[in-house]
């Protein structure tokens, strides 16, 4: 017994082995509640931390902040109905066209008026002549008194009645008719009072026969039209010309409550859209690049290009706008999954087979799909013809979802790692010290 326990001390406690026991038991017992207080510190600190998820950066308001702070709302659960159309052999032959509006086809008559009105507003000029002096306008005089037997009246603007006053003929129609019917409507009446009257009407200022050039052009204008007609460009011309390149350009012209809307790179390059142009019509320049928008898995988007894309051109097709985003994602993107967006009219989705007797209003959103693991998916990408303000996406591969969770647990993981580990230096510092 002695060899394993000292001798009692005379204050009674166990000497030697024994006081180092209780020692060491004295000393965990005070250190096992620090212990615990660390951890406790620590938990207490990452709950506290939670809230400040407030203090870090942002683009703006959460979902949840503007819902909650909203005074009124109105949600809504309804999808948008839209009709979704595969890019097919069968279908490819419509969409493959181009869907220019043009002006020759909404204007088919592209001849100039043959001859020369008078309107309402015009200032004519009107010369009456008579066989020999002491006629009705013409006193007697002198041979060679005067350079010849006619007068010159002040100028006649055709009044609202469409009318212009003549001596000793009255009120003469003049507005729509032409310049010789004025004429011969005004010697009709003076033949039986002047000597053998020959009258002459000329134009002196045009305010009927005008167009109106608006918009990006230089010298915009109300310009009068000449009588033997007039071209589109030579309008445009004639104001100053376009501000920007054709390309960006597009023209308007409005007639007969009709409004038609092409590129001014078409009218340059396209002779036929380089129609007579008539009296009132109005020409407005508008600049607006035809553009469409590239999402999804694609090239352009990894690398932070703008999703916004100039044609560059008046017709593109769908495979040289994927070229131009960059192509598919090499590592994201699922060439099955291609799709396009865009409102189409609905006589052109009856003839690709859709059920257009569900949609209610004529222009119909839809969404086209096109498979690129098709070994033709390409040829019929080629075909398919963009419109500005088209747009493309490229879905994501399924497995990218999976991708994403398996990175989510990986770094979920790393960070509980990480506390654990902030947690044990902690307790091995104290360990340490104490």
């Amino acid at each position: 017994m002695n060899g394993f326990i000292n001798p009692p001390a005379s204050d009674g406690s166990t000497s030697g082995a024994g006081s180092r026991i209780r020692s060491s038991a004295s000393s965990r017992s005070w250190f096992h509640p620090l212990r615990r207080g660390v951890r406790t510190l620590v938990a207490s600190a990452l709950l506290i931390a939670l809230p400040a998820c407030s203090w870090l950066p942002g683009t703006g308001p959460t979902s949840d902040a503007v819902s909650d702070n909203a005074t009124a709302s109105v949600r809504s659960n309804t999808a948008l109905p839209y009709a979704l159309v595969d890019i097919s052999p069968e279908t490819i032959g419509f969409l493959s066209q181009p869907n220019l509006i043009t002006f020759q086809g909404v204007f088919p008559d592209k001849r100039p008026k043959p001859v020369q009105v008078a309107g309402i507003g015009d200032v004519l000029n009107v010369s009456i002549f008579e066989a020999a002096a002491g006629g009705l306008f013409t006193p007697p005089t002198a041979a060679g008194a005067r350079p010849g037997n006619f007068v010159d009246l002040p100028a006649q603007a055709v009044d609202q009645k469409g009318n212009i006053r003549v001596p000793y003929a009255g009120e003469v129609s003049a507005a729509g008719r032409t310049l010789p019917e004025i004429e011969q409507e005004i010697v009709f009446r003076l033949q039986k009072r002047a000597l053998e009257p020959q009258v002459v009407v000329s134009l002196n200022q045009q305010h009927s026969s005008v167009v109106s050039v608006l918009g990006d052009v230089n010298t915009p204008g109300v310009l009068p039209l000449n009588s033997v007609g007039e071209r589109l460009l030579a309008l445009i011309a004639r104001a100053g010309g376009p501000k920007h390149e054709a390309i960006e350009s597009y023209v308007t012209l409005q007639r007969d409550g009709k409004r038609v809307r092409v590129l001014l790179s078409r009218v340059v390059q396209d002779p036929r859209e380089n129609i007579f142009i008539r009296p009132n019509d109005v020409i407005y320049i508008t600049r607006e690049s035809p553009t469409f928008t590239a999402l999804g898995a694609l090239n352009q988007n990894v690398f932070g290009f703008n999703s916004e894309i100039s044609f560059d051109t008046e017709t593109l097709t769908l495979a040289q706008s994927i070229g131009k985003a960059g192509g598919l994602n090499d590592q994201q993107s699922d060439p099955a999954e291609v799709f396009l967006y865009r409102y189409e009219e609905r006589p052109l989705l009856q003839k690709l087979g859709v059920d257009t007797t569900r949609f209610v209003y004529d222009r119909i959103p839809t969404i086209y799909h096109l498979n690129l693991r098709d070994p033709s998916g390409m040829l019929l990408a080629s075909g398919f013809q963009m419109r500005s303000k088209d747009v493309m996406y490229v879905a994501n591969a399924k497995v990218v979802d999976y991708y994403k969770l398996l990175t989510l647990i990986n770094n979920t993981a790393a960070a509980t790692s990480s506390t654990a580990n902030a947690v044990t230096n902690v307790n091995t510092a104290v360990k340490t010290k104490w």
